[in-house]
């Protein structure tokens, strides 16, 4: 397996990039390119690469590394009256990266970029259309990316770790209503994966309805509690729900 080290990858692109700079991100391009080589089925095939991108989907600072892989073999026909082949996209974006995703319903044609996982030096998104050709695909990139830290195959967990609740219910039995409007009750996934922690939690149909202004200072307000609540978590991956749309945040200590 190609252990990636991926040191070139930036938060953020400068208005002059040195030759030098350019170089070490075209290596770590390079050995993302072969690590996933060394995992793909016989019929596919890298078909794309690049620096510079964000998942797709996603908005926050560009300066990721890019890859898409195809099936040669198996093609679909959309009833838009165009056909593709089976893929993987997948992205590389610095492991203090922040973004968050658009507001997105539950069933769609077009569905943006998920957590594929993280290790020490990266977090990994990955988008995909008839994917489930290639039996354990998620795995093997996991695999091949070397996830060590986390490795998420599954969102819609709807799990809630006990311990973890009780941690953070001490904590915001603390903080005054006004500051943190949130329950216990709207708390439908939550699981810690060492330095990282997953939660779900709803919004019961409000959300819509609600400014964005206030949306995001919530999301702020909850990351932030959090991050007391639990010293050890460097990194947050938040859900947030309603009744018809979802939208996912990942927010990094500071």
């Amino acid at each position: 397996m190609t252990v990636l080290v991926l040191g070139a990858v930036c938060t953020s692109v400068p208005a002059s990039v040195t030759p030098h700079q350019d170089a070490l991100q075209e290596q770590a391009l390079s050995r993302l390119v072969e690590g996933i080589e060394q995992v793909l089925p016989a019929t596919w095939r890298v078909v794309e690469s690049g620096v510079d991108g964000i998942p797709i989907g996603w908005e926050g600072d560009v300066g990721g590394l890019y890859a898409m892989v195809e099936d040669t073999r198996t093609r679909f026909f959309h009833p838009a009256g165009f056909h593709y082949y089976s893929f993987y996209r997948v992205w590389l974006m610095p492991a203090n990266w922040e973004g968050e995703m658009r507001k997105t319903p539950y069933v769609t044609d077009s569905t943006p970029a998920h957590l594929l996982g993280a290790s020490d030096d990266f977090v990994a998104f990955y988008h995909t259309a008839g994917g489930n050709v290639w039996e354990g695909g998620v795995r093997q990139l996991c695999v091949a990316l070397d996830l060590d830290r986390i490795c998420y195959t599954n969102l819609n967990r709807r799990i809630v770790d006990l311990g973890l609740a009780e941690q953070l219910r001490m904590y915001l039995a603390s903080v005054r209503p006004s500051e943190l409007e949130l329950n216990l009750q709207r708390i439908i996934g939550l699981t810690g994966e060492g330095p990282n922690l997953y939660m779900e939690y709803l919004f019961e149909g409000q959300d819509g309805r609600l400014p964005q202004a206030y949306l995001e200072d919530m999301t702020e307000s909850l990351a932030q509690s959090i991050f007391v609540s639990f010293p050890d978590v460097e990194s947050l991956y938040l859900r947030r729900c309603s009744t018809d749309t979802f939208t996912d945040t990942i927010v990094a200590r500071r």
